[in-house]
């Protein structure tokens, strides 16, 4: 009889972890790295292409909310951003896995972080803004602005720069599956 592997002991190996831990750390430094345009509504958060780690290992979820928590910690936009950002980087990542596995698509499942950031970032600037001299008023036409500009970056970030990146990797490095932990979508469609 085959013994029942538990879900932490099956996919939070000593290897996952210290992947989550690497991905996690790279998030914050690229974050950080890239100051300003990181964080405000007109961002290229870079460090965003990691999200199609999730693609290919769901369990990089861990890694990529704890390095979007951390890397808000230094956010100009404040507590908000602590809370509303890091949980739209969750969701997203939990969108994106069952979006995967409906597809196979890793170019259209990087347009899920760009659009959930898109419809969050605004609003979470808004109410950091709320009680200061910066506060102003969320009619739709500044809400759909700072969606796009938001939108932008994010595109520009993930789809832009990170889908050329996993896609040069995959298809040229017979390693990186292995290296990220792959477990799903080697398979993928362009």
């Amino acid at each position: 009889m085959e013994e029942k592997v538990s879900f932490w002991k099956k996919y939070f190996t000593v290897k996952n972890i210290a992947l989550n831990g690497i991905i996690a750390g790279l998030y914050v430094a690229l974050t950080i790295a890239c100051g300003p345009l990181s964080y405000e509504f007109m961002q290229f958060r870079f460090s965003e292409l990691f999200n199609l780690f999730v693609f290919f290992n769901p369990t990089t979820t861990v890694g990529l909310t704890l390095g979007c928590l951390l890397s808000n910690l230094a956010s100009t936009v404040g507590p908000w951003d602590i809370l509303l950002g890091t949980a739209t980087t969750f969701f997203a990542c939990i969108l994106m896995i069952f979006y995967s596995k409906l597809t196979k698509n890793l170019f259209t499942t990087g347009f899920i972080p760009v659009i959930a950031n898109a419809a969050v970032v605004p609003f979470t600037i808004y109410l950091s803004c709320m009680g200061t001299t910066d506060a102003f008023v969320l009619e739709p036409a500044i809400f759909f602005t700072m969606f796009g500009w938001v939108a932008l970056g994010e595109f520009v970030c993930i789809v832009g720069v990170g889908y050329p990146i996993f896609m040069a990797l995959s298809k040229t490095n017979p390693s990186f599956y292995r290296l990220i932990g792959a477990t799903r979508n080697m398979d993928f469609k362009w």
